[in-house]
């Protein structure tokens, strides 16, 4: 885009930051208002009037006198405000340029649709704007025809999709207008921090995009000078580039343009696509023919009609739009991820593509699935939480063999998940892995994910292959629920959140949920601050009132402090008098010190336990400080755990250097002054006894030790911390 010279004091701007939300503190963001600052006080800095600026806001308490300081008379942001701002005061504006920006939560709703979240938000009420609204509102009425020349609107929000449970909870984003829009050509420069499905991430009480952003617009120009906004993207392209090479991003901004200058298209920030193989080269020109032959079916514009409904899908707009050729067809869909599957569907509708033909995309492009296909897929394995992402990576390792899925990110897990073994005629692997994990997890994501799998197969002309694959799934999950067992061969769980105490008496606040599978139910939660003696009482409430099966398995997710809380005897009254940790096997957890770059080694430190026994656990002498024990537990980092005598005083030194370690199975004797030695610790644990039972293993010994209370299992505790089995996600919004 050619720089044109501007007159800063035409231009006007809508700023909305939202801070404060109305439901718990966990949905709070501590950073958008900054960026309102920051926004506001560029444009100002190039000549644009203090008065041509609406900023809207609901502000943290700590963030208001910043806020009153840079703009006394900002308005709220709740919904009848921004409502009236946009809907009604855009109407009395008189310039060239309307700057918009928006920061705060975003969410994929359903649908896909993107939601900006208003402050009226509770936990259980989440209610937005439709983002895409903010688009077609200024080419209404609402912005008079021949006020404005050009908008750029700039949004700072996350776009991932909700957890399960939470998905439900979300209203559907309302529109700011359904009125028709009177200058469709008014040229937009729309920016976003994300694409859809992701993250906007914070750094330092600010958004990322927006801190790069401002850089960018900052270097591109003094006050009054024209500004070259191709120049400011290429600008944050290339530090999200530096940003993903030095690993501490995977967030993609996007940029889109419509009619700037006359053109439209989307500026991609994610990375170049490569040139074609020549190898490949026979699959593009069998491509070309049968394109060809589909538009000559239809000689009546396909052509276009076809490239209107890609342009919604694809990063990267047509370089024509009225007389595209085969070729240009070809090559602008080769240009863009899943393209050429999502070509090849869209021209030959209703019917399905050639078994040849797929077989020549797949070699271009390595993808079977369509652009929209794949963006559902992601979206729905985004509501899954971690536990349900790594289940459908181990059906995928059960089904396909020996497969390393990254299970963390949706995207990512998807893409594994396609590039599985791809036979021609046969079912893709990956609705089978969707079918085998819908039977046996039974939840609302997993019906969504069923649906969602059949209609691929319908694509594929393959129904029939898939409802056989399903009735083999339910046949296999029947056998499983017979059997009472969850995914991972084990019982459910009941998951308790013990926060640390904040005052005098351990007083603590808490909560209970249910879990099997992906099924979670909350059972309690208390939010004021109970003693450990009401905590119990609660508990036992909690557990008299589910179904009993020994197996049962209680984590207790404390701090790193109170990993000495011996929980596993607290005195169960009813019906009759017993401990917790003999009908119930009871373990610790504790996710502190487990920071990013250690998070892989946590995951592959517990990835042995499944297959080591109790001899490959570390031994600690109790003489070791912390350094010592940090340094013996990272000399073999395939080590699964470690056990310790260590006594009272030094074991906080112990747990931090286990923790910051990554390592997730821990035993200790809980008596002040322990005199055991390691060989006797091994006696009581049984020499060979696989690893996986120890939860139960101390059960059996705490039930041995009932009638003595010298008895050592009575004094034994347990570090198990199953990476995969989270606490349930809280409401993704720790990031807008």
């Amino acid at each position: 885009m050619t720089a044109v010279e501007h007159d800063w004091r035409r231009t006007h701007a809508v700023i909305v930051a939202v801070e404060r939300y109305n439901g718990s503190d966990e949905l709070n963001l501590d950073g958008p208002v900054h960026d309102a600052i920051g926004m506001r006080t560029w444009l100002t800095g190039r000549g644009v009037p203090p008065e041509n600026i609406q900023l809207l806001a609901s502000p943290m308490e700590r963030n208001r006198a910043a806020l009153e300081a840079a703009h006394p008379g900002y308005r709220p942001a709740e919904r009848g405000d921004v409502r009236k701002v946009f809907r009604e005061g855009l109407r009395e504006i008189d310039g060239d340029w309307l700057w918009i920006y928006w920061a705060g939560h975003g969410v994929q709703a359903r649908g896909g649709r993107w939601s900006l979240l208003y402050p009226e938000t509770t936990d259980n009420d989440l209610q937005g704007l439709a983002a895409d609204s903010l688009i077609d509102l200024v080419r209404t009425n609402h912005l008079p025809y021949d006020a404005v020349d050009r908008v750029t609107v700039v949004i700072d929000a996350c776009r991932q999709a909700l957890p399960t449970g939470t998905h439900e909870l979300a209203d559907d984003p309302q529109p700011l207008t359904t009125e028709a829009q009177t200058r469709p050509g008014r040229p937009v420069y729309w920016m976003r921090a994300c694409q859809a499905g992701a993250v906007a991430m914070e750094q330092e009480g600010a958004g990322r995009f927006t801190s790069v952003l401002l850089r960018q617009l900052e270097a591109a120009g003094h006050a009054g000078a024209a500004l070259d906004l191709d120049r400011v993207g290429r600008g944050v392209r290339d530090e999200f580039a530096r940003f993903r090479e030095a690993g501490s991003s995977w967030q993609y901004p996007t940029m889109h343009v419509s009619d700037w200058e006359q053109q439209e298209r989307t500026v991609r920030l994610g990375p170049p696509a490569p040139p074609l193989d020549p190898k490949k080269q026979p699959f593009r020109e069998a491509l070309v023919l049968e394109v060809s032959g589909l538009l000559a079916a239809d000689p009546a514009g396909s052509a276009a009609r076809v490239a209107a409904r890609l342009r919604e899908q694809f990063t990267t707009a047509p370089p024509v739009m009225k007389s595209l050729s085969a070729d240009e067809l070809v090559d602008w869909a080769l240009d863009n991820p899943h393209g050429a599957v999502s070509l090849l569907t869209e021209l030959s509708a209703p019917g399905p593509v050639d078994a040849e033909i797929r077989k020549a995309c797949h070699a271009l492009q390595g993808k079977w699935l369509t652009r929209a296909e794949y963006v559902e897929l992601v979206a729905l394995l985004g509501r899954l939480d971690e536990r349900g992402r790594y289940d459908v990576a181990e059906e995928a390792r059960a089904l396909c063999g020996l497969v390393d899925l990254a299970f963390h990110d949706p995207a990512r897990l998807a893409d594994g998940l396609e590039e599985l073994l791809l036979k021609e005629d046969q079912l893709p692997q990956l609705l089978r892995v969707v079918e085998r994990f819908a039977a046996v997890d039974g939840g609302a994501v997993a019906a969504d994910l069923r649906a969602w799998s059949l209609r691929c197969a319908e694509r594929l002309d393959m129904k029939g292959q898939l409802k056989e694959r399903r009735g083999e799934a339910e046949e296999y999950a029947e056998r499983a629920r017979a059997a009472g067992l969850t995914r991972d061969g084990s019982w459910g769980s009941i998951q308790i959140r013990l926060h640390p105490s904040n005052g005098p008496g351990q007083r603590r606040t808490y909560e209970v949920w249910a879990r099997r599978g992906e099924e979670v139910n909350s059972l309690a939660k208390v939010d004021t601050p109970a003693s450990l003696e009401e905590i119990r009482q609660g508990v036992e409430a909690v557990l008299n009132a589910q179904p009993y099966t020994p197996d049962t398995l209680v984590e207790f997710f404390v701090s790193s402090t109170d990993l000495e809380l011996a929980v596993h005897r607290w005195q169960l009254t009813q019906p009759v008098t017993r401990h917790l940790g003999t009908d119930y096997p009871v373990v610790m957890r504790c996710t502190e010190f487990r920071e990013p770059q250690r998070h892989d080694l946590w995951k592959r430190r517990w990835k042995r336990v499944g297959a080591a026994d109790t001899r490959e656990l570390r031994w600690l002498p109790g003489h070791m400080d912390c350094g010592e024990v940090y340094a013996a537990v990272q000399q073999t980092v395939d080590t699964p755990g470690a056990l310790t005598a260590t006594p009272l005083r030094c074991r906080p030194d112990v747990f931090n250097a286990c923790l910051f370690g990554g390592v997730p199975v821990l035993i200790w004797h809980g008596e002040a002054e322990p005199s055991l030695a390691e060989d006797e610790v091994r006696k009581l644990l049984g020499e060979e006894r696989p690893l996986r039972s120890l939860p139960q293993r101390l059960r059996e010994l705490r039930s041995d030790s009932d009638s003595y209370k010298s008895h050592h299992g009575r004094h034994m505790a347990l570090l198990w911390d199953d990476p995969h089995r989270p606490l349930p996600d809280p409401l993704d919004l720790s990031a807008p």
